[in-house]
């Protein structure tokens, strides 16, 4: 079967994201203080089964649960705690803790991702501030319900919401509701999947789309978002365009990761992920809150490794790739 011509370009873009992750100082810094024999590991292959091996060991905090049910304390938030601190330089460092803009001035699809509480609400608004224009409008939540402590936190701008899918939706009147029309509404619900259809006056669409989980989970996570959406808007989705997606800067690379294997890989449409500073939110994330972060992320690059694997091509730009690396590495100046 012929490949597609965009294919290259997809698997080299994604492998050099890759190869750029995993010998980014940030990362160095904080697996630094876990294992001192990480900055030894020159192929980035070898380095992202080693983050990997790092991660399961010593950041997952979660253990299969959601975000909202950890309720340790880990020594590393305590105030004062060195290891802590050191943490928290290194998601700067990696743009976890620190706001990003987007980089073109028109996108065909501007997409913000579900979340908990107020997550949606200023993904959307962040989203908004970026003063880009786009095609569609698009929110990815999932039919997660929303539990009394939840419905009091969002009640000012998505009141009586029950699932993720209403956070989206009260986000998007709360914002730009006046800019909405009258008309072209329409709402499409089954027993697992929820879609929606709104309209700015000037007759830009806007979609919210609550995704089933795919892989036989409780809830849909973002990979079975991106599938979702990539399966509705297969029109949409051809290798001249390109989509913004809003997120919260913690969660930039493993969204990005997931939405190349998910989207990119399959279609050739390029992705950009932004995500906005803690403090944009009124966040105070601890330090071991970065690291699950940083696992989640680790976990996604290995599911984007191991796809392109999978694909001939992919391990050829792969090759290309990791061998421009080691020249680089090579040829690069000895620190005094």
């Amino acid at each position: 079967m012929t490949q597609p011509v965009w294919l290259p370009r997809v698997y080299a873009h994604a492998m050099e994201y890759i190869v750029r992750f995993v010998n980014n100082p940030g990362v160095e810094r904080i697996v630094r203080e876990f294992d001192t024999l990480y900055v030894d590991v020159k192929d980035p292959d070898e380095r992202l089964d080693y983050l990997s091996k790092l991660a399961a060991k010593h950041w997952d905090f979660r253990r299969g649960r959601e975000r909202f049910e950890i309720t340790e304390i880990q020594p590393m938030d305590e105030l004062g705690s060195e290891l802590g601190v050191s943490i928290m330089r290194g998601a700067r460092q990696l743009e976890m803790a620190t706001s990003s803009s987007a980089t073109c001035k028109h996108y065909s699809m501007l997409a913000v991702l579900g979340g908990a509480n107020m997550s949606p609400y200023y993904r959307m608004r962040y989203a908004l501030e970026q003063h880009v224009t786009y095609d569609m409008l698009v929110y990815l939540g999932s039919e997660r319900e929303i539990f009394l402590p939840e419905q009091e936190i969002v009640k000012h701008y998505a009141a009586h919401a029950l699932t993720e899918f209403d956070l989206g939706k009260g986000a998007i009147v709360s914002l730009i509701g006046s800019q909405l029309a009258d008309t072209g509404e329409y709402d499409l619900v089954t027993s697992e999947w929820h879609i929606a259809r709104l309209q700015r006056d000037d007759g830009l669409p806007i979609f919210l789309l609550s995704a089933p989980p795919f892989l036989g989970n409780g809830r849909a996570n973002t990979a079975d978002t991106y599938d979702f959406m990539r399966r509705i808007e297969q029109e949409a989705l051809t290798p001249t365009k390109n989509i913004l997606f809003a997120t919260g800067s913690m969660y930039r690379y493993a969204q990005y990761f997931d939405a190349v294997r998910e989207i990119s890989l399959r279609t050739g449409v390029d992705i950009e992920v932004i995500g906005y500073e803690p403090r944009y939110a009124d966040n105070n994330f601890k330090p071991s809150q970065f690291l699950q972060e940083l696992k989640a992320a680790v976990d996604a690059a290995v599911r984007l490794r191991d796809t392109m694997e999978r694909n001939v091509t992919g391990n050829e730009w792969r090759e290309h790739y990791y061998n421009r690396f080691k020249r680089d590495e090579a040829n690069r100046p000895v620190k005094a």
